[in-house]
């Protein structure tokens, strides 16, 4: 409902400027009118735009209302900054304007050329004025809707665009004041020529752009980030509301010294290699200039056990770029996190780099670079990462599906792994089957929706989500599963005697079909599919905080988009707290605090938002307590008009990256980091550096 209405209010705030704009120009042309009938037709223009113009106030004010209802988060910055601005030169229109409108619209009908007394009613500064400020405050609400999108507390981006409004306001009444000056002399000045005005429109329209083309260059040069940044250097720190301790200077750990286990023998040892790999779908289409580790796509499947001591050697032997492995959803030591800049320097061709850490958690995980990862995983730099019971794994299938859309040239082609075609697997009856489901890109398709997928022609369960167990699942059918893009849901069923299809809802030729012969006629997808709630979802109990625990600190995240300039260039830019990296706050925590985070999606796309080194506990859904099972989350996805409050302990020590996992928007600035005070790291990102984390 939130998003409907929103976008309906943004294309209505520009609809109104224009009325009122309209409006301004049609009432201060209104004393060069050459006759009086003239001048009464223009005046009832006047009156019928203003009128449209309040219509349209009105139908905006309902759009609040319905926002509002969504939540109050989502309506404050229309009522809070751009009511004001419509209401208060409403009100000037209303007083000042609407009364001398009418009585001109009453002028007598005659071919007469307009008196002075007319001439001088028409250009009366309470009649023009208000008019112009209404379109004025109509422009800045456009403001609000589309660039500036303000942040609470509010106050200073009020008063921000009101002193805007009250001195542009200003300029016009003194330059009115002139105008009705020289229109009520007996002797008006005569119009200026057509070529004249015509000339005077030119060099004021080529000035304003001039004026405004170098504003801009000016905004998108201040915009470019520095070629080289620290981690440590963010001037915005954010301590949830708890004491404020050290964070730079009086650092006492550095993440170089918050490792995995150094010596022993591991259990487990793999070699991941980057490469340059020509990629090959199912269907026959060829991922030119493809990465990959170990010339596979997706790299291989390193499955490990619970308690293993893994070790990963990682080879870069890519012609030009650097390179790292992040071990998403895995809460291993923040030195093991591979992400460059952060926590180590991204590998370079020709060198290697160890990875160590003990396999603590049980689930379904994946693993990718964190090295310009918009387009290194893009082109295959990913793979999916299972640890599996200390005990002995149970019997049955295990088949691990990992969404991706491959760039075919100019071509965004979805597949399951390299299966952009249907895939048929023979599966006996009764089989216990666990689908280990990753969705390794981005979410949503640009032309298709939300990244959904359906499970259709048996009963099944979701046994997990972002590789923890849910207590107490129940049989579903008939839902279609939301998965964040980063995220995981292990599915389980038991095979029945006819096919099951697994399919990408947007894209439905992207399924795996599995079958007793491996031949069958998939089962279709319904169109009717209900979205299924994790929310509601599992036997609950057993969380260890909930929404009426005591936190040492809480954080709100507003996730929001504008019209705006990163790093050069503008964008559709999104933004946390009304900001882009670098300049979003970190989110500071000591050692042990108990923390919630309030996140709100006030934006006009999905974003999955992945905290690393964590998983939290989701608490509340748009204002509704969870009521199922614990739900533990490391990728989070929020809809347009979603809230989510989650919650985690911090009890994993290091530098964190908290972002968008839309790796465009990541790309764009919508990034920030958990930090915990004392800790530092020594590495840097930028052109300058070797390291490019998003």
């Amino acid at each position: 409902m939130y998003e409907p209405a929103e976008v309906q209010d943004g294309l209505l705030a520009m609809v109104l400027f224009l009325v009122w704009a309209g409006a301004a120009v049609v009432v201060s042309g209104l004393a060069r009118r050459r006759d009086q009938a003239r001048l009464r037709r223009g005046a009832r223009w006047a009156v019928g735009l203003a009128v449209a113009g309040i219509v349209i106030i009105a139908v905006r004010l309902v759009l609040f209302g319905v926002m509002w209802s969504v939540g109050w988060l989502f309506a404050e910055t229309r009522v809070v900054v751009a009511l004001p601005l419509l209401a208060l030169p409403l009100v000037a229109v209303g007083v000042l304007t609407a009364p001398r409108l009418l009585r001109l619209a009453r002028t007598a009908r005659t071919d007469a050329a307009p008196g002075v007394e007319l001439r001088a009613a028409a250009s009366a500064p309470a009649l023009i004025v208000p008019v112009q400020a209404m379109a004025t405050g109509a422009l800045l609400a456009v403001d609000v809707a589309y660039i500036f999108r303000p942040t609470p507390s509010y106050l200073d981006d009020l008063a921000a665009h009101l002193g805007v409004l009250a001195g542009v306001t200003a300029l016009f009444w003194l330059r009115q004041r002139r105008r009705h000056a020289a229109l009520s002399r007996p002797e008006a000045p005569a119009r200026p020529g057509v070529r004249r005005r015509v000339t005077r429109a030119v060099i004021g329209v080529a000035a304003a752009a001039a004026l405004l083309a170098g504003a801009l260059v000016g905004v998108a040069q201040a915009s470019r980030l520095p070629d080289e940044l620290s981690m440590m250097s963010h001037e915005n720190l954010d301590w949830g509301g708890g004491p404020v301790g050290a964070h730079h200077d009086d650092a006492v750990r550095s993440v170089e010294e918050l490792t995995g286990p150094r010596d022993g023998t591991p259990d487990r040892r793999f070699t991941l290699t980057a490469q340059e790999t020509q990629i090959r779908l199912s269907s026959g289409a060829v991922v030119s200039g493809g990465w990959t580790y170990n010339g596979q796509a997706p790299g291989p499947e390193l499955r490990v056990r619970q308690g293993d001591l893994v070790e990963v050697t990682l080879v870069n032997r890519l012609p030009a770029d650097g390179v790292t492995i992040h071990w998403h959803g895995v809460d291993l030591p923040n030195r093991e996190d591979g992400v460059a800049g952060v926590t180590q320097d991204a590998v370079q061709p020709g060198q290697s780099y160890v990875y160590r850490f003990r396999a603590d958690q049980v689930g379904t995980f994946w693993y990718h670079t964190h090295q310009d990862p918009l387009w290194a995983v893009r082109r295959g730099l990913f793979g999916a990462l299972v640890i599996e019971p200390r005990e002995a794994a149970p019997a049955g299938a295990d088949i691990t599906v990992l969404p991706h859309e491959w760039r075919i040239g100019a071509e965004r082609r979805p597949a399951f792994g390299v299966r952009d075609t249907l895939e048929h697997r023979r599966m006996a009856p009764g089989t216990t089957v666990r689908l280990r489901l990753i969705n390794t890109d981005n979410n949503p398709y640009e032309d298709a929706g939300p990244r959904e997928f359906a499970l259709v022609g048996t009963p099944f369960q979701v046994a997990a989500i972002d590789g923890t167990d849910l207590a107490g699942p129940t049989d579903l059918e008939g839902v279609r599963l939301g998965l964040a893009a980063g995220g995981r849901y292990d599915l389980t069923f038991t095979m029945p005697d006819r096919p099951v299809r697994l399919a990408d809802v947007g894209k439905p030729d992207v399924s795996l079909v599995l079958s007793p012969d491996g031949r069958a006629e998939p089962p279709a997808v319904p169109e009717d599919l209900e979205l299924f709630d994790a929310g509601s979802y599992g036997r609950p109990g057993g969380a260890p905080f909930g929404l009426d625990s005591d936190y040492d600190r809480e954080f709100t995240q507003l996730l929001d988009d504008r019209i705006w300039f990163f790093d050069g260039g503008m964008h559709f830019l999104p933004t946390i707290n009304g900001k882009s990296f670098p300049h979003v706050p970190s989110l500071m925590v000591r050692e042990g605090d108990l923390v919630k985070v309030l996140i709100v999606n006030r934006s006009h796309q999905n974003h999955p938002m992945h905290l690393h080194g964590h998983h939290a506990l989701v608490l509340s859904h748009d204002g509704r307590p969870v009521t199922g099972s614990p739900w533990w989350v490391d990728s989070l996805d929020l809809r347009p008009g979603e809230t989510f409050e989650i919650a985690f302990r911090a009890d994993n020590p290091g530098i964190w990256m908290d972002h968008c996992h839309n790796l465009d928007h990541a790309a764009n600035g919508m990034t920030m980091h958990l930090a915990y005070e004392g800790v530092s790291t020594p590495y840097k990102v930028g052109r300058a550096t070797v390291n490019q984390p998003e």
